[in-house]
């Protein structure tokens, strides 16, 4: 036995969730540990440093593909994690759907991993990876479909710089499901007709709720700045259905961020709450 596995025991941590094993949140995995999380999206790169106490001690970005941001700068997140381990948000080549009765047997969340044409029936495209999100009342749920290649690519590239995805997600499907989850635990805004925003470095997420139920859903990756007719394309149809009392609920992926900046002015008179908080991504990346 070598002297790291003899440690590992009498500081517990060998009974400690793997870094890579999804079933545990990021906290459960990296306790007192410093981690790294990066987002990336088309054309440009940025990430976090969390510190030991799970608190985000400082940000940055770059402009340029992620093979070529992660040859600059692998030895900074490196330092910046306890064995190389990174979290990665994938921003780009996704989509998420609204989708209805979906298998939901026992171990759906391992099954999905393994084998997601079992719950995805003819939906199933060999050439995706899946997430799901369930709504718990109805038979509505959330899928979010990313290509295969575009993870195997970023596996590949941090391999070759000595670092380890602990997990590789979606950001704008955890900022929407964990905003429903929200929505869903409190009573006054579950019994609202809401339209929900989520949007993230230029990738926009928007959910009509009514009385609990999920009644319709579009999504985009990709949007350029400055795009008004892209996102007003998506957001029409939302507003053409709302009533006078319909409330808006907008997460983005930091205070201020893109959409608040330059798309409010398209609900017109629908009142618009921001939810957002400071580092929003990175606290609901590195928390669950």
């Amino acid at each position: 036995m070598e002297f790291k596995d003899i440690k590992d025991v009498l500081t517990f941590a060998a009974f400690r969730p793997e870094a890579d094993n999804p079933r545990f949140t990021w906290q459960q995995r990296f306790p007192k540990r410093k981690s790294v999380l990066v987002n990336i999206s088309r054309g440009r790169c940025n990430w976090a440093f969390v510190n030991r106490k799970g608190q985000i001690e400082s940000t940055a970005e770059a402009d340029g593909e992620f093979i070529e941001v992660a040859s600059q700068m692998a030895d900074v997140w490196r330092a910046g994690t306890e064995d190389g381990w990174v979290g990665v948000s994938l921003n780009n080549r996704f989509i998420i759907t609204l989708e209805h009765n979906l298998s939901r047997k026992k171990g759906w969340q391992e099954e999905l991993r393994l084998n997601p044409k079992s719950i995805l029936g003819t939906k199933y495209d060999r050439t995706k990876r899946y997430a799901i999100h369930h709504n718990p009342e109805t038979s509505a749920s959330l899928v979010m479909a990313c290509d295969d290649s575009m993870v195997k690519a970023i596996e590949e590239a941090m391999r070759n710089h000595n670092l380890r995805a602990a997990r590789i997600c979606t950001g704008l499907f955890a900022t929407t499901a964990h905003l429903l989850n929200r929505i869903a635990v409190d009573p006054a805004l579950k019994s609202q007709d809401l339209i929900i925003v989520t949007w993230q470095d230029g990738s926009l997420c928007v959910v009509r709720q009514k009385g609990g139920q999920w009644q319709d859903l579009r999504c985009r990756s990709g949007i350029t700045v400055g795009d008004e007719a892209t996102v007003s394309q998506m957001i029409r149809p939302f507003i053409e259905r709302a009533e006078p009392s319909t409330r808006v609920l907008l997460m983005e992926d930091r205070r201020q961020g893109g959409f608040s900046s330059s798309y409010l002015n398209q609900f017109g008179n629908l009142h618009v709450t921001d939810v957002t908080e400071d580092h929003n991504l990175w606290n609901i990346l590195s928390r669950y």
